[in-house]
């Protein structure tokens, strides 16, 4: 007998036992599992892996036999150390599958986003990239464990040379809140605000521990169903920061203690979605460029359409945004956009001043995360508090915070007030899974018909874009 993990690269950490003849066809299949259909594949390693069970346990009739992994009825299952990867696709794209999975010590479900770093032009399969695998997986295991970010679970290489990679994450089945906007339009700001608050702690925690997630988006906000209440008798929608593969990990600091500070220099995220100094390829903070994408998310939610089809200077948008805040910097951006189509603004005084922050050009205006977790509205505030007299007007991107009346911690979405919590499930249980939007980075996203050249840029599905030839130095 000798252990599966010393014989080859099949999965990297298994401690599973058996006959060398059981092993080497587990290699094979293995490696099968990035040529063909998930479940055709599995299928075939399963059937075959109880006949060589069968056939091992005879020719070693003598030693003790080696127990096969039982799937449960009506399932097929690869084991992946404490994990089995079902046949069950949860969704497919261009370069990865995710399939079911479950934790066979506590029978948790998760879902395993298998990655091929192999091309295949006769099936039409793109090669993941192996940088943008490690740079994913690295960033997953400094973030740990909150409740707002989509956590790793195990990491596995499969295949003789290791070419197939197999991320165990967190399953979140209340879909993305892209579907939000898809489904429903404009969503009220009472159903946004538990949402963005725990959309915001998640971003707070990866910042404090040196990542720059620098492809925020709707698509990348995934909901898990909680059980909540005495009993599990209630059910609140948590948000997961998901998808990590575009993001900066900051080095420690000279001292050991916090991050060093670095201008980032590579293009890459989503275009309705980044920062203008990213898209001006100039150097720039990665936290403030999420800030910048939050506040994109933010009023995607409550308006229904982007803010900028990009904010560049061929989005005559986004150049009168510039000019109006370089020359009128007290007048609300909110409000100038919406005036672009002749429609009043219906948003709270609270949210506009805290979207007229973050969706500053200039990133040095630009409200910092601690800022935007002091906002009034993120405190349930929907009216301005009243300024002293004598005191002077403050610009849109000044600090903002809650008045003493809302000193308390905002409501996480994790911890939301039942009652808030059943309206938002309520809301969206009708909203679908669907993890292959995750999946599709270099390919083509379907979207809506193309927008009116003078109406509102909606929102539609945003494919990650990543500059190529940049020096090492830059990622």
């Amino acid at each position: 007998m000798q252990a599966l993990g010393t014989q080859s690269k099949l999965v990297t950490s298994a401690s599973l036992a058996l006959p060398k003849l059981v092993t080497n066809a587990l290699h094979e299949h293995a490696a099968a599992m990035a040529e063909g259909g998930v479940a055709d594949t599995v299928r075939k390693w399963w059937t075959d892996f109880k006949s060589d069970v069968k056939n091992a346990s005879t020719k070693f009739a003598a030693a003790p036999p080696a127990a096969a992994p039982t799937p449960e009825a009506g399932s097929l299952s690869l084991p992946l150390g404490p994990f089995d990867a079902t046949d069950s696709v949860l969704g497919e794209g261009g370069y990865a599958k995710v399939v079911l999975g479950r934790n066979r010590n506590t029978g948790e479900k998760v879902a395993i986003k298998l990655l091929d770093t192999r091309a295949d032009a006769a099936s039409g399969r793109a090669a993941s990239s192996e940088a943008a695998i490690v740079r994913e997986v690295a960033a997953l295991r400094r973030a740990g464990a909150h409740p707002n970010v989509c956590q790793l679970l195990g990491y596995y290489r499969l295949g003789k040379d290791g070419d197939v990679h197999a991320m165990v994450m967190e399953l979140c089945g209340g879909g993305e809140l892209f579907r939000l906007v898809e489904r429903f339009g404009a969503v009220e700001e009472r159903r946004v605000l538990p949402l963005f608050v725990g959309v915001l702690a998640g971003l707070r925690h990866l910042h404090a521990q040196g990542i720059a997630h620098r492809d925020l988006k709707l698509e990348n906000i995934l909901l898990a169903r909680v059980e909540s209440g005495k009993g599990g008798t209630s059910t609140v929608l948590v948000p997961k920061i998901a998808d990590l593969g575009l993001a900066h990990a900051h080095a420690r600091g000279a001292d050991g203690q916090g991050w060093a500070e670095r201008e980032l220099t590579q293009f890459c995220g989503s275009r309705s979605y980044c920062a203008p100094e990213v898209l001006a390829r100039l150097g720039y903070n990665g936290y403030l460029a999420d800030v910048w994408s939050l506040g994109v998310c933010l009023f995607g939610l409550v308006s229904g359409f982007f803010p900028t089809d990009e904010a560049t200077s061929r989005d005559w948008r986004f150049e009168r945004i510039a000019r109006q805040q370089h020359v009128a910097p007290e007048l609300s951006t909110v409000s100038t956009i919406y005036g672009f189509y002749q429609r009043p603004c219906p948003l709270s005084p609270a949210l506009v001043q805290l979207l007229d922050g973050m969706l500053q050009v200039a990133p040095a205006r630009r409200l910092r995360l601690d800022q935007v977790a002091a906002a009034p509205w993120v405190h349930g505030h929907t009216v301005l508090p009243t300024a002293k007299e004598g005191a002077a007007p403050q610009p849109p991107g000044a600090a903002v915070v809650a008045p003493p009346a809302a000193a308390t911690a905002p409501p996480t979405a994790a911890a939301a007030p039942p009652a808030e919590a059943s309206v938002l499930c309520d809301f969206l249980i009708d909203v679908e899974v669907d993890l292959s939007d995750q999946l599709q980075r270099g390919d083509e996203y379907r979207s809506a018909l193309p927008d009116d050249p003078a109406g509102p840029p909606m929102i539609r599905r945003q494919r990650a874009e990543e500059c190529v030839g940049m020096v090492a130095g830059a990622l």
